[in-house]
């Protein structure tokens, strides 16, 4: 659930005369509000909807975005970005800020991407921050805002260094299965872009803070905390490992439902034997993005056999590695 934060008005102290009669008048009042949730007092209300526009990249066509502020409860409320057309800069708030008439949203994992917009109206005009680039946004409101996909919330995990990131599907009535992600240190890595796809399939996913190799007593923090999260099915958790962090296999290996190990170098001799024994038992699934060398791809086809390893863009991986995580 996103923080929100406002900027409340400042009030001034009610005169001392009449204090009697004010209490009795308020106690009065009390006994009519409606107890279905704290008030939300006075700060300044956010506008909800389904807002639909278009980003403007230079020297491309217009790329469709939609926007979608819920206010699901009391104090809260969540925002949603979502361009089809680029999957991977789509993304649910974690924070978002609204003062001035200005909102402001930063997405989970990605410090440097914020979405920055102007209300002006049933209008939202502003720009899409990519690191130092800035894309302009127009947005104007067309309706009620959709259904949430899922939601994010920040947690704290021991052995991590930092926070973690708990993507959950909307819909946690059926349990599904989960996976804790470790991804390779930013920038190159798109870690959030895949909990964000994966997670608007139905799979409950952990992002841990990026890091160089492999820290199991993390892991195994991560792995308890699914454990005890609801809408996880306890018998279909796992782990996906990315570059140096898959360089061996984690002591939990052997008691995970499955891995999948994005972009890793070809295990030594020595760890052969246990990837291969992981693959044959269809627990094991190596992706490689389209950018790796096809050498790369192929040395681990020699491994671990054809049907343990894909390679391609990310929207092909995405569904071949859902479909493929479905089936476990």
């Amino acid at each position: 659930m996103a923080q929100m934060q406002f900027l409340a008005e400042s009030r001034r102290p009610a005169p001392r005369r009449g204090w009697l009669l004010g209490l009795v008048l308020l106690a009065g009042l009390a006994e009519c509000q409606p107890r279905s949730g704290p008030a939300e007092g006075t700060a300044l209300p956010l506008p909800t909807g389904h807002y639909a526009g278009g980003l403007q990249v230079p020297g491309r066509p217009e790329l469709r975005a939609t926007l979608e502020l819920r206010h699901p409860r009391p104090g809260h409320y969540e925002a949603e970005l979502l361009l089809p057309r680029q999957p991977a800069l789509s993304f649910v708030a974690d924070t978002l800020t609204f003062q001035h008439d200005t909102l402001r949203l930063a997405r989970p994992g990605r410090a440097g991407q914020i979405l920055t917009l102007g209300r002006q109206g049933d209008f939202w005009r502003g720009t899409l921050g990519l690191d130092s680039v800035r894309y302009p946004l127009l947005l104007v409101r067309r309706g009620p805002p959709a259904p949430a996909a899922y939601r994010v919330r920040r947690d704290g995990l021991a052995g991590t260094g930092g926070p973690v990131l708990l993507f959950s599907p909307a819909d946690e009535s059926r349990p599904g299965p989960a996976l804790a992600l470790l991804p390779n240190p930013l920038p190159t890595a798109n870690g959030p872009a895949w909990a964000d796809a994966l997670a608007r399939q139905g799979f409950m996913v952990l992002l841990l803070p990026p890091a160089d190799t492999l820290n199991a007593l993390a892991l195994r923090h991560a792995l308890a905390l699914l454990r005890r999260t609801a809408g996880v099915d306890t018998a279909r958790i796992g782990a996906w490992l990315t570059g140096t962090r898959a360089a061996g296999l984690p002591p939990q290996a052997g008691r995970l439902t499955f891995v999948v190990a994005q972009n890793i170098p070809t295990p030594p001799l020595a760890a052969r034997r246990a990837w291969r024994a992981l693959a044959q038992q269809g627990r094991l699934l190596a992706v490689y993005d389209q950018d790796q060398p096809k050498a790369l791809a192929a040395a681990m086809r020699a491994v671990l056999g054809a049907h343990s390893v894909r390679r391609g863009a990310d929207s092909v991986l995405i569904t071949q590695v859902s479909s493929w995580l479905r089936a476990h």
